[in-house]
């Protein structure tokens, strides 16, 4: 006896070596004539095999024929032959028989081989990746005894052979286990809950991580049973690789048509098969958002570094909101967001301004010098509109500066469009001459001014507006003395005759000084 072997195959008399006990059920030999299978069964009397161990499941008359050809040839030639229930696994006997004729070195070699075959048949069985991976996870279940559950880097279960073992969390005492197999190039985490559990984590494409968790629920593992899971993980390892590669082509895909919507480079027919593939709706309502990282100073773009750190940032988006509907795009990450009737303006806002604010604070402990701002465009009925969102929220990025400046707020980094009122027609006004024309005469003489004398007039009056007219707020936000605050403003009295009691006055030197500030960036 040399070894045992499962038919897989109806040629299997090709990949024997001579001497092996065989394991079948006869499914291999479906469709096969009774002369084609009595030539099988020749060779096999050539090999001088060991005897069969026969599923006894055979339920056609031509399975039935089959089985008592198999049974006259072993008569004639003294096989041995074992019958099995149908609902019998090989593997244990297969795992059995290895350790009864073999040195542990040399079984453990021999289930290597015959696990990584049956596995790698199993693999080519099946073109859907989810199927394959469930069908794998069920043949190693019936290899070691007991129930596998496979689960992504946050731990969502992908697949599993038991629906009760589906929620998974590391204990609090987990210790390192490495079985005594050669080819485990990896430990394995062993931890008790309600069964003894033996986690392995592995890696796709060196970024993404999965688990494999094996729980003693049935009988203890053994080494042999370590060497098919090392098998399944390769497999597996094979099959998450494939299936990512795929996500990565649709997710190209569907990139590039959710761009061309937003730009709006699709015909109707187009727009509306997009919109299907997409699951975007014609009674649903959108907001595109813009998330662009600018260097200081807006230094050089598309940098391998603003590259890289676009990169961390979509992936940390990716937590935070829904994959679907989020692109990425060199500096620029642009997320479509679906309303819900439950979220209020404010806690929309709010949201976005956390999770700017969330990961600006991860860039500097990064030490990573880019700013991460946010635009977001107007709300839009239908997805025929989101071109309008998208360039509203290009808007809003592209003028945060000047708004910033405007507002007196130098740290704003979420600008929503649908609050620019009046400024979206001057932002955009490009004609500086014009622009200058309508500030008032007054600003115009204290800007001349300022100028002249290299003051601060202006800035004093634009801050002193800024706090509600508090002097002792003036002078703390501008780092300079109390007294100087107050001889500022009588200057800038003195030089423009502005009366700060005056409502209306007081709004349009608002406004002067907003188309000042908007010249001054253009």
């Amino acid at each position: 006896m040399s070894g045992i072997q499962i038919i897989e195959t109806s040629d299997m008399e090709r990949y024997l070596a001579g001497g092996e006990i065989l394991m079948t059920s006869l499914k291999a030999y479906e469709g096969v004539s009774e002369s084609e299978f009595q030539k099988h069964m020749e060779e096999f009397v050539k090999l001088q095999i060991s005897g069969f161990i026969v599923k006894r499941n055979q339920q056609t008359e031509s399975q039935k024929r089959l089985f008592d050809l198999l049974m006259q040839y072993s008569e004639e030639y003294h096989l041995p032959v074992i019958e099995i229930p149908a609902d019998m696994y090989y593997w244990g006997i297969i795992k059995y028989v290895l350790m009864q004729i073999f040195d542990l070195k040399i079984a453990k070699l021999s289930y290597f081989k015959t696990t990584h075959d049956n596995l790698s048949v199993l693999l080519l069985n099946e073109l859907d990746i989810l199927k394959n991976i469930d069908n794998i996870l069920q043949q190693i279940d019936r290899m070691v005894g007991n129930p596998l559950s496979l689960y992504d880097e946050n731990r969502n279960c992908i697949a599993t052979t038991d629906p009760t073992l589906t929620g998974f969390e590391f204990a609090k005492e987990v210790e390192e286990y490495r079985p005594d197999v050669t080819v485990a190039k990896y430990p394995y985490l062993r931890q008790t809950r309600v069964y003894t559990e033996y986690i392995k984590k592995f890696n796709v494409y060196t970024q993404m991580g999965f688990y494999l968790v094996i729980t003693e629920k049935n009988e203890a593992l053994t080494a042999l049973d370590f060497i098919s899971l090392e098998n399944a993980i390769v497999v597996l390892q094979y099959l998450l690789m494939r299936r990512a590669a795929e996500e990565n082509i649709a997710k190209k895909y569907h990139k590039d048509l959710g761009y061309r919507m937003l730009n709006g480079s699709l015909t109707n027919t187009e727009l509306r098969e997009v919109a299907d593939i997409l699951g975007l709706k014609k009674t649903d309502e959108f907001r595109v958002i813009t998330c662009c990282l600018v260097p200081p100073d807006n230094a050089a773009k598309f940098t391998p570094l603003q590259l890289e750190t676009t990169e961390f940032v979509k992936q940390e988006l990716l937590h935070l909101l829904p994959k679907s509907y989020i692109y990425c795009n060199t500096n620029q990450i642009i997320y479509i967001h679906k309303e819900q009737d439950e979220e209020s303006e404010y806690d929309f806002r709010k949201n976005l301004e956390n999770i700017q604010q969330s990961i600006q604070n991860q860039l500097i402990q990064k030490e990573i010098e880019i700013n991460f701002v946010i635009g977001i465009g107007k709300r839009v009925k239908g997805y025929s509109q989101l071109k309008e969102s998208f360039e509203d929220s290009q808007t809003a990025i592209e003028y945060i500066d000047m708004i910033r400046t405007v507002i007196g707020d130098k740290d704003r980094s979420v600008v929503d469009s649908s609050k620019l009122g009046f400024f979206r027609m001057l932002a955009k006004h490009e004609n500086k001459e014009q622009l200058w024309a309508c500030i008032p005469e007054s600003l115009c003489k204290l800007y001349d001014y300022d100028t002249q004398k290299k003051g601060d007039l202006v800035d004093t009056l634009e801050c002193f507006l800024n706090n509600n007219q508090s002097q002792k707020k003036t002078s703390k936000e501008m780092f300079v003395h109390y007294r100087t605050i107050m001889y500022r403003l009588r200057k800038i009295v003195e030089i423009t005759g502005i009366d700060f009691s005056n409502p209306a006055e007081m709004l349009i030197v608002r406004n002067g000084l907003m188309l000042m500030r908007i010249v001054e960036k253009m």
